[in-house]
């Protein structure tokens, strides 16, 4: 019984994930008039190659790519950074009012993102419409999330190489960068791509935070060829472009799945 739920699953999973895949990826090869009515069968006559270049210079998929690659980049170092630093202080404190001010910080986790608010205080601030703008959301909205995935893993890690460093003579930043940081590699590197994740395939911040054209993230970028008048029925550039978002995403999780798993157990058996 064990054997036919493990195959059944199998077929489901395998159905649920490879049957919209297979129309992503036979309809991004066909050209206009075959995939003007979206199908399953394969293209007669191949076109892959002309599409992907279509999307990457018409479509501005390049500018895309780049602007995603930074924002996220630099939204998940951030959080990663000042998230493991809070969680250090929050696992190694046993006080009530850090305890307290510890679950006031997780609490962002359920809190929605005020956007007209970030919007308001960007105008302010000179910001509006940049990347850094968007950057400063990110870690506002995804900070919470990291401190409460990293703060279990944290009380794992042995307090006598701290004391033992303490003794050495040195100080709580050098104690955090050379001795606590390393040794919360297999927590950071989970959260880091569930982090990645999150920012990378995100849209609404983003369509409301940044401004032209040149600072578009790929998710924007698709949305106008979905939405744009000359693109709106070229379904084989459509399919072209969610290949170029997801692909990044899909080769990350396929070179780092066992580290990513081992990261999930080691912080919830360790927490």
């Amino acid at each position: 019984m064990r054997t036919i739920k493990y195959v059944a699953l199998s077929v489901v999973a395998g159905l649920v994930i490879g049957v919209p895949l297979w129309m992503v990826l036979v309809n991004a090869a066909k050209p206009f008039a075959e995939a003007r009515t979206p199908g399953f069968g394969l293209p007669h006559d191949w076109a892959l190659v002309d599409n992907f270049r279509t999307v990457l210079t018409e479509g501005r998929a390049g500018v895309g790519l780049l602007n995603s690659l930074l924002i996220t980049a630099g939204s998940v170092a951030f959080i990663l950074i000042a998230g493991s630093m809070a969680a250090w202080v929050f696992g190694r404190s046993a006080s009530r009012p850090v305890r307290l001010l510890f679950y006031a910080s997780i609490v962002g986790i359920l809190v929605p993102a005020p956007v007209i608010t970030s919007v308001y205080l960007d105008a302010q601030l000179g910001l509006q419409g940049t990347r850094l703008s968007l950057i400063g959301l990110y870690a506002g909205v995804y900070l919470s999330l990291a401190i409460f995935l990293i703060t279990g893993f944290v009380r794992s890690v042995p307090r006598e190489l701290e004391e033992a460093a303490q003794l050495e003579g040195a100080g709580r930043l050098r104690i955090f960068a050379t001795i606590v940081f390393p040794l919360l590699g297999p927590v950071l590197f989970a959260a880091g791509i569930v982090l990645w994740v999150f920012i990378w395939n995100d849209f609404f911040y983003a369509f409301f935070l940044l401004s032209g054209e040149s600072r578009q993230t790929l998710p924007l970028g698709l949305f106008a060829v979905v939405s744009s008048n000359s693109h709106s029925t070229n379904w084989n550039y459509v399919f072209a472009d969610v290949i170029v978002v997801s692909l990044p995403l899909v080769l990350v999780f396929v070179l780092g799945q066992r580290r990513i798993l081992a990261g999930v157990m080691a912080g919830g058996i360790k927490g």
